[in-house]
């Protein structure tokens, strides 16, 4: 049954006449966003939380925890000691590359492996258009942004036939970008909040894929796939965070880069007349940047913290392939992959605002080059000669952005470079006993 205004006006009067009031119904609660459910104080959201929609907490002390999805709208939690967990989604996995098909009568050599698809990236936790609002009281917030996919295998290198030369290995795929903590407004309000932004690891490369073996008559190998490159690290903060504004509660707020990946190792060289050489080893990721946005202490001893993000290793050559018969020698060692750099801890701007806090910038660690391949061993010839080991990658800057000191204490911290690679190991001449 359906009433219009002027006929709900007209019953409010006459029961008003009459002696008694009508009393107006209750307002209903906001509605959830899709995809979020609630049970007393605890929130759940398994699709993130979509441009203009908005999650509402208690007046007590709430527990929201979001992923599936990056938060677009708004969370306002209300008052009371909440906990805000708040989590991107991963990228997806590389496909592995196809093997490369064997030699035939028309066409002796073996084909290539395939290429390892690409990692794809992670998610932000919270996106540009996203804010969160702790409220009053003490809340902890922990932001996440998804990990960056790993990099797939490259295929392994079609075997010759006869007189055939073996397929290259497949390269591996590269792995995918950890996606950023926060590119919104984060806010934890009044009260003693702790405040932490982590960006996405970044995805690891994919493997090279192994090359073929020749054909038993005559044939180089194949040589093994180049490893993959890992995915860089997210950025920390891209938005702003905000302690809270004007609020002079003791305000801990943390942004850290993501960690790069670990890179995919270079295949290994196939066996054959003249073992083929092994696949070079992938870059490890660089680390991401702590803080490329603002960050805001408020009112308050704020302790202020980034961190840039630690460079991921390089990966280690492949093997070289060895000799299959009588004066064939082995292939060379791939060498092996660069470290990653470590990533700047801000290019943004810190500012601790009032009161005397106290304010760390702290460069990423450089990842450690990857070793160098060892060389194949000969068949009654010569081993094949050592990788290379890969070179180190630099540290992160502590700070290229803006602190606004006043009367804080602040520290900036460069970060320590990585280590290079080993060299392998040649390979020998095992004076005629042929193995593959």
């Amino acid at each position: 049954m359906t009433m219009t205004r002027r006929t709900c006006r007209a019953l409010i009067g006459m029961a008003t006449v009459a002696g008694f009031t009508l009393m107006a119904a209750p307002a209903a609660h906001a509605a959830l966003p899709p995809g979020c459910t609630q049970t007393g104080n605890n929130f759940v959201c398994t699709a993130g939380i979509a441009a203009g929609q908005t999650l509402t907490g208690t007046a007590s002390a709430n527990t929201i925890t979001v992923t599936g999805g990056p938060v677009n709208g708004t969370i306002d939690a209300l008052a009371g000691n909440d906990t805000i967990n708040l989590t991107g989604t991963a990228g997806a996995i590389g496909a592995s590359g196809a093997a490369g098909a064997g030699g035939t009568v028309g066409t002796p050599a073996g084909s290539a492996g395939g290429d390892g698809g690409a990692g794809g990236a992670g998610g932000p936790a919270v996106g540009a258009s996203g804010v969160v609002d702790g409220g009053a009281g003490t809340d902890v917030v922990t932001v996440t942004g998804g990990a960056g996919g790993n990099g797939g295998n490259g295929g392994v290198g079609g075997a010759g036939l006869l007189s055939g030369a073996g397929g290259a290995g497949g390269n591996g795929g590269v792995g995918g970008v950890g996606g950023t903590g926060n590119a919104g407004t984060i806010t934890g309000n009044a009260g003693n909040d702790t405040v932490t932004v982590n960006a996405g690891k970044g995805g690891n490369g994919g493997a090279g894929g192994k090359g073929g073996n020749s054909g038993p008559v005559a044939g180089g190998a194949g040589a093994g796939g180049i490893g993959g490159a890992a995915g860089a690290g997210g950025v920390g903060n891209s938005g702003t965070l905000n302690g809270g504004v004007g609020d002079a509660g003791t305000d801990n707020v943390t942004a850290n880069g993501g960690a790069g990946g670990t890179a995919g190792v270079g295949g290994l060289g196939g066996c054959g007349h003249g073992g083929g050489a092994g696949g070079i080893g992938g870059a490890g990721g660089a680390g991401g940047i702590g803080n490329s946005g603002t960050l805001n202490g408020g009112a308050g001893n704020d302790t202020l913290k980034t961190n840039g993000g630690i460079g991921g290793n390089g990966a280690v050559g492949g093997k070289g392939g060895n000799g299959s018969s009588a004066v064939q020698p082995g292939g060379a060692g791939g060498t092996g992959g660069a470290g990653g750099a470590g990533g700047i801890s801000n290019t943004g701007s810190i500012n601790g605002d009032a009161g005397g806090d106290t304010i760390t910038a702290t460069g990423g660690k450089g990842g450690n080059g990857g070793a160098g391949g060892n060389g194949g061993t000969g068949c009654a010839g010569p081993g094949g000669a050592a990788g290379n080991g890969g070179a180190q990658g630099a540290g992160g800057a502590g700070n290229t952005g803006t602190i606004n000191d006043g009367a804080d204490t602040i520290s900036i911290v460069n970060g320590l470079d990585g280590l290079v690679g080993a060299g392998g190991v040649p390979g020998t001449n095992n004076t005629g006993t042929c193995t593959c």
